[in-house]
């Protein structure tokens, strides 16, 4: 029993020791070869399962979300990852505890979520740095350290990377030194720093190489950026390709989709459009298959600022509403209250350990606890400002209206610091001025200014010409570090008509979209020695809240008057074309005036003569001659009556035609309209060319029911539809032999419920692609000056959006066009 015992023993410890190498192996190749890992890792936990080897399990699902993390698969890497995190926990393994959070932190990084992944690569190297993990250290220093970066606090950045590349150098692991060294590249290229970015993204490509495509890729983009923001466009292109041919190759979309972002920004700098718009949109498709919410809003930024170069305005607000939506899921702030207590408990520990203890150790204990509560209290004022900065960026991008945006920051500004005199200026270049939309002093508000840029004396300009901070604590005495002479403002005054008073400190910011200065902000005070670098700090973060926010509203303010524009625009050229199409109609009209009103002349001058011989006969008591001429006075005014209305109908469808729409549906003969306007068209084309003929042919269906329409609508329908049917017979006559006879057919009929409108003719015809575009607006076949091309735009406009119905087109070139309106009868 006792050997059979000791067998089973021995069995199972080759199956643990069998698992505990896969798993092993699982974790030496995620990076190089994350497919083959995740096979080895499934092979761990099958085996695991089948045994209830707990650790088993709880290793191989963290290898899993790894390698799902590599393979961009994010989602099922954050849910495993959680899992493994779980069963660390439970099972007390703090070392691998520790590596599942900045392993947790990395996802959520490549999920858009900085504020959960800061948390957790901070919280990954607490437990590292307690446990002696140099590894996690490693991951938690440089996760933490890229997404300060990323969130534009180079300094604290650097000094987390700089940690992070030592202990990397120390454990001599060749693919987290790849990864830090990229890191460090990013932050110096974030700050401006070219040959230092340069220089770090070499050096992670030469350690890359022996590491992972993974780590190549990522350096061969970095390079990439580096030679475009420098205008290297030949050569950041070709590193560009390579570095999505390496990702592809990894199976990594994260930077294959940040990859194709820049191709297309790359394009986009060069005006080639059609490109940047192919690599921008395959950005947006890889991104969205791995969630990158990151890489999504930056690519719904740059495809609205390319439809807004090609006045695509639809296409604009659809992205820039997209742009916005992702942004704000980026930056939202979903941390609890617990979380931040725990972040705070973590800045102390940080503030205790290594350097602040040893400088420390050797005074006095009064002195450390007056500086430990120092310390505290500065920790308590940071997570306030943290709080406070959260709510400004909620609040100032959830608006894009100007004025709010102005008063939300002017309000939790001074939440944050003492702001006696508070300031916004937007720079306006083509009038080389800083225009103060808002400007106020101890609660009182300046009457709106501009400070004109030609005196270069003034600490505002060289904010602005410098884009660089200005930052003083006694301006009598540092204001030679900015200019030369300073003088105060004198075209400042308060609203309520009180003097305003000079400060003594004060800081101005850059306020920058893109490297490019919009305005700037200003907070001031009237004693000396107000500011300190950490007001600094929590100024820029807030101008670059502020920035946006003020892209953003004159954005859309740009976009609003550019749509109302087009709107007065559209008014405009529809009152144009239906005036030129009237002016078609004037030569018509008065050649069908003309006919009633010579009747009218003509049955009244014989009328004339009849009166004459009519008082002769009743002269001569001849009563039958008489009467039987009365009678025909009678029939001649009846006649000059019907031709009389005749006039009176034409003119009141001249009237229709020119005022304006009432927009309303009235019962309608189609067949009158129809028959009106098409004599009308033919006139008219008559009384510009007497050399042009053709046969009017009407099949008109007398059945036809009334139609509820907007009958001005459907009589510009009708005319601009006979319009362009004689123009093309006219056209074609003046090239086809004497064998030619032009026609032009209208018919009506009654179809499945709806009316049907037939326009015919034998003309020029039009080839497909012609077809096509016939219903864009302004396109047209006439040569200058003869067509607006709006004519069948409206056309369109009026019968499907206008009436619910429908017009299709059949065309053979060279032998004539038909096109068929279909109107629903009510």
């Amino acid at each position: 029993m006792a050997e059979l015992l000791e067998k089973s023993t021995r069995a199972t410890g080759k199956i643990i020791k069998k698992i505990d190498d896969l798993n092993n192996k699982a974790w030496e190749a995620h990076i190089k070869y994350p497919n083959h890992a995740l096979e080895l890792s499934n092979e761990a936990k099958n085996l695991s399962e089948k045994y209830s080897y707990q650790k088993g399990i709880a290793y191989a699902l963290r290898n899993m979300g790894v390698s799902h993390r590599y393979l961009s698969n994010l989602e099922t890497a954050l849910s495993l990852s959680l899992m493994a995190l779980d069963m660390f926990v439970q099972l007390n393994e703090t070392s691998a505890e520790a590596q599942a959070l900045v392993s947790i932190g990395a996802i959520y990084f490549y999920m858009g979520n900085y504020e959960k992944s800061l948390d957790y690569f901070l919280n990954g190297l607490e437990q590292g740095k307690e446990i002696g993990n140099k590894e996690a250290q490693v991951y938690g220093y440089n996760g933490a350290g890229y997404i300060y970066g990323v969130l534009g606090n180079n300094k604290k950045a650097l000094e987390f990377l700089h940690l992070s590349l030592a202990l990397s150098e120390e454990i001599k692991n060749i693919s987290i030194q790849s990864s830090v060294l990229d890191s460090l590249a990013f932050t110096y290229l974030n700050d401006g720093q070219m040959d230092m970015a340069y220089k770090y993204y070499v050096e992670s490509l030469q350690t890359g190489e022996h590491a992972s495509l993974y780590n190549k890729g990522h350096a061969l983009l970095g390079i990439g950026v580096v030679f475009q923001k420098q205008n290297k466009f030949e050569g950041a292109n070709e590193y560009l390709l390579q570095s999505l041919s390496t990702s592809k190759e990894a199976g990594d979309k994260s930077i294959e989709s940040e990859t194709l972002l820049y191709l297309g920004k790359l394009y986009l700098e060069q005006k080639d459009l059609v490109k940047a718009k192919d690599y921008l949109q395959e950005s947006l498709t890889v991104a969205e298959s791995g969630r990158a919410k990151a890489i999504m809003y930056q690519a719904h930024e740059t495809l609205a600022g390319l439809f807004e170069q090609e006045q695509d305005f639809k296409a604009f607000a659809e992205h820039y509403k997209l742009f916005h939506t992702y942004k704000a899921e980026v930056f939202k702030d979903e941390q609890e209250n617990k979380q931040k207590y725990q972040n705070i408990q973590y800045e102390m520990e940080v503030l205790k350990g290594e350097a602040e203890i040893n400088r420390l150790k050797n005074v006095v204990m009064k002195e450390k606890n007056e500086e430990m509560e120092k310390k505290t209290s500065e920790l308590e004022q940071s997570y306030n400002s943290i709080s406070v900065l959260s709510q400004i960026g909620k609040e100032i991008t959830s608006t894009l209206n100007l004025d709010t945006i102005l008063n939300t920051v002017y309000e939790k500004v001074n939440e944050l610091m003492e702001a006696s005199v508070f300031g916004i200026g937007i720079f306006i270049p083509e009038e080389e001025s800083i225009d103060y939309r808002m400007a106020i002093e101890d609660g009182r508000r300046y009457t709106p200014y501009r400070r004109k840029m030609d005196n270069k004396n003034q600490l505002p300009v060289w904010c602005i010409e410098n884009n660089k901070e200005v930052f003083i604590n006694n301006v009598r005495k540092e204001y030679t570090n900015y200019i030369s002479e300073y003088a105060e403002v004198i075209n400042a005054t308060l609203e309520d008509g009180s003097r305003f008073k000079s400060p003594v400190s004060l800081i101005y910011l850059p306020l920058t979209v893109e490297e490019k200065v919009i305005g700037l902000i200003t907070v001031q005070s009237f004693s000396e020695n107000a500011y300190s670098l950490h007001h600094l700090d929590i100024l820029k973060t807030l101008a670059s809240y502020t920035s946006a926010a003020l892209y953003n509203a004159n954005s859309f303010e740009t976009l609003q008057t550019t749509l109302n524009e087009l709107q007065f625009t559209q008014k405009q050229l529809i009152q144009s074309e239906k005036m030129a199409s009237l002016g078609e109609l004037t030569a018509g009209i008065a050649h069908e005036i003309q006919n009633p009103l010579n009747f009218v002349n003509n049955f009244s001058e014989v009328s004339k003569e009849l009166m004459a011989e009519l008082r002769e006969a009743l002269d001569n008591g001849d009563i039958e001659e008489a009467t039987a001429i009365s009678l025909e006075v009678i029939q001649n005014l009846e006649k000059i009556n019907h031709h009389g209305k005749r006039a009176d109908s034409i003119v009141k469808g001249m009237l229709e035609h020119s005022r304006k729409s009432s927009g309303k549906k009235e019962s309608t003969n189609i067949n009158a309209l129809a028959d009106e306007y098409f004599r009308l068209s033919y006139h008219g084309l008559r009384a510009k060319d007497k050399s042009f003929n053709s046969e009017l042919v009407m099949h008109l269906d007398n059945s036809l029911p009334k139609a509820d329409v907007i009958p001005q609508e459907i009589g510009r329908v009708l005319l601009n539809l006979f319009n362009n049917a004689f123009y093309a017979v006219n056209q074609r006559a003046k090239t086809a032999g004497e064998d030619y006879k032009p026609e032009v057919t209208v018919t009506t009929a009654l179809e499945n419920g709806q009316v049907v409108i037939k326009v015919k003719d034998n003309g020029v015809g039009m080839p497909e692609q012609v077809k096509e575009k016939i219903m864009q607006p302004f396109f047209t076949t006439k040569p200058t000056g003869e067509g607006t091309g709006l004519g069948l735009s409206l056309t369109y406009d009026m019968v499907v959006k206008g009436h619910g119905g429908s017009i299709q087109v059949n065309s053979v070139e060279g032998e004539g066009s038909e096109f068929i309106v279909t109107l629903p009868i009510s």
